[in-house]
């Protein structure tokens, strides 16, 4: 990706607009993908951490696993907790609630910590030494375990956000995972100007992403104070996807790996509304409360330049969250 990214601003421009003519979306949308895989092979090829670093999210459903027909633009990266100096084992020791918080904020705070003082400074070196120019990287000023990449950027859309996130942590699980071969949208139409046409990553398996997500809905459930967060339609969105893919049945067949997920949430982080104790085959929910229907179809209906190729209706959408609801908790699994 390396030449590509090295090219004038306007060349690279003129490469963007012929690959989005032949894909039938946005040049922003390419662009930003040309970015995201250049970051993706950044931190999984050349940085001196990789060996700690998992992959997750809607990007992964999506540029990995093409699973999902939408554009995620955004990373969520996952840091191995030894990373920054724990135990493989240490995180799940025993605590009382006060200290299991104290602890969680402590681990929180060394992934912040390592986001600003270790792997900021490498990416912003890497950049200098490949003489990529136009690019910047700041933390997040409200979320300081989100490293904001500022590409150079010859186009504008509103639907996405002109800047690539990197949302990291070290509070969240990564097993199982498995390598895959991710690709951005402009090496299919102009393979000559990429030395590789493929970086490997290692991403957190489908599986684990569909209950992931499937926890997320339910804490969503169970919401009372009415405010629905921007783009979270695409949760459900991910999720109906994956109940149309092979990825459903095989989820389904472990729910020993729901529990998991579960577990995970609740000793790390707890909420006593999210009502995780019924996250469970029988009592899971996944539709959302009455009053939050017509705020998640405003959502989604925002997200339309996001989402190509066979794109469900929102009522085709909800009516198939609500069938896997049905048959997580009334089939025999």
């Amino acid at each position: 990706m390396l030449k590509l990214s090295r090219l004038p601003q306007e060349e690279r421009a003129d490469v963007f607009v012929a690959a989005a003519k032949e894909k039938g979306m946005h040049p922003a949308i390419v662009e930003k993908d040309f970015w995201v895989c250049w970051t993706l092979d950044y931190l999984f090829g050349e940085s001196g951490f990789r060996d700690f670093f998992a992959f997750k999210g809607g990007t992964s459903l999506s540029k990995g696993f093409g699973l999902i027909e939408r554009f995620s633009e955004d990373i969520d990266l996952i840091f191995d907790w030894r990373l920054l100096g724990y135990g493989i084992d240490e995180p799940w020791e025993k605590r009382s609630n006060t200290k299991q918080d104290e602890f969680v904020g402590k681990i929180n705070g060394d992934a912040a910590r390592f986001l600003e003082d270790e792997l900021m400074p490498e990416m912003q070196a890497h950049l200098d030494s490949q003489h990529i120019v136009g690019c910047s990287l700041a933390i997040d000023a409200g979320d300081p375990q989100t490293l904001r990449f500022f590409y150079p950027q010859s186009f504008s859309d509103n639907s996405i956000l002109q800047e690539i996130r990197l949302e990291t942590g070290a509070l969240a699980a990564w097993t199982p995972t498995t390598g895959v071969r991710i690709s951005p949208y402009v090496v299919e139409q102009f393979p000559e100007v990429f030395e590789s046409k493929a970086v490997s990553v290692r991403t957190v398996s489908p599986e684990r992403t569909f209950w992931e997500k499937a926890t997320i809905l339910h804490k969503e459930a169970f919401r009372t104070n009415g405010r629905f967060p921007t783009r979270y339609s695409r949760h459900y969105y991910d999720l109906f996807k994956l109940a149309q893919s092979n990825v459903k049945q095989r989820a389904l067949n472990d729910t020993g790996l729901l529990k998991s997920v579960v577990n995970f949430k609740m000793t790390f982080w707890r909420s006593n509304a999210a009502r995780y104790d019924l996250c469970a085959p029988g009592t899971l929910r996944l539709m959302p409360p009455e009053e939050a229907i017509d705020l998640i179809e405003q959502d989604y209906a925002a997200m339309k330049n996001m989402i190509f190729g066979d794109t469900p209706d929102f009522k085709t959408m909800m009516s198939g969250i609500r069938n896997l609801e049905d048959e997580v908790n009334f089939s025999n699994i």
